[in-house]
């Protein structure tokens, strides 16, 4: 189970709404504050619960699960306090250098790359991981690593990623 899922958020409201509302009933001494502010948490916690709460598009990922399909090179991607997926397996490059950033923050992340599409990885992490495609890590440093032959004649796909309290996985397609 994910840290930061949907349930275990609404867990939390919930119990800490109901014991702000036993605390305020039981007492006698009803305080309209703590009545409001317990039937709140306990109202977000149910709305966490049954309906989520998080936000994606095509270039981010905060506070859920998901997956961006990329076609077309945006200049960066985040994943933030959650667990998801950069298919970039699908880019085509020509014959420019395409920029791209990718960082996960308080999350989980994978990077799905193509082996035949040259590319440059920037990779750096602090308080995070970084596996890079031949399964080496990036920990609390530095390092590049590189996918096909690289040359600035042709295009390449260049990205500058980073984990910071978190971890990213790149993954290269058969």
């Amino acid at each position: 189970m994910r840290l930061f899922g949907g349930v275990f958020m609404g867990i939390i409201f919930l119990t800490v709404g109901v014991i702000l509302l036993l605390n305020s009933f039981f007492n006698f001494n009803i305080n309209v504050f703590k009545l409001t502010v317990g039937i709140v948490v306990v109202l977000f916690g149910v709305f966490i619960l049954f309906n989520g709460f998080g936000f994606q598009d095509s270039r981010n990922i905060i506070f859920r699960e998901g997956t961006i399909r990329v076609s077309e090179v945006q200049d960066e991607y985040n994943i933030v306090f959650a667990s998801g997926t950069v298919d970039l397996s699908k880019v085509k490059i020509e014959d420019e250098v395409k920029k791209i950033e990718v960082n996960t923050i308080f999350a989980e992340g994978k990077v799905i790359l193509n082996p035949d599409v040259p590319t440059l990885i920037k990779a750096s992490s602090a308080f995070g991981e970084l596996e890079l495609p031949d399964r080496s890590s990036v920990i609390f440093s530095s390092q590049k690593y590189r996918i096909g032959d690289i040359s600035t004649n042709q295009g390449y796909l260049e990205i500058e990623a980073s984990a910071v309290f978190g971890k990213l996985k790149f993954i290269t397609t058969n």
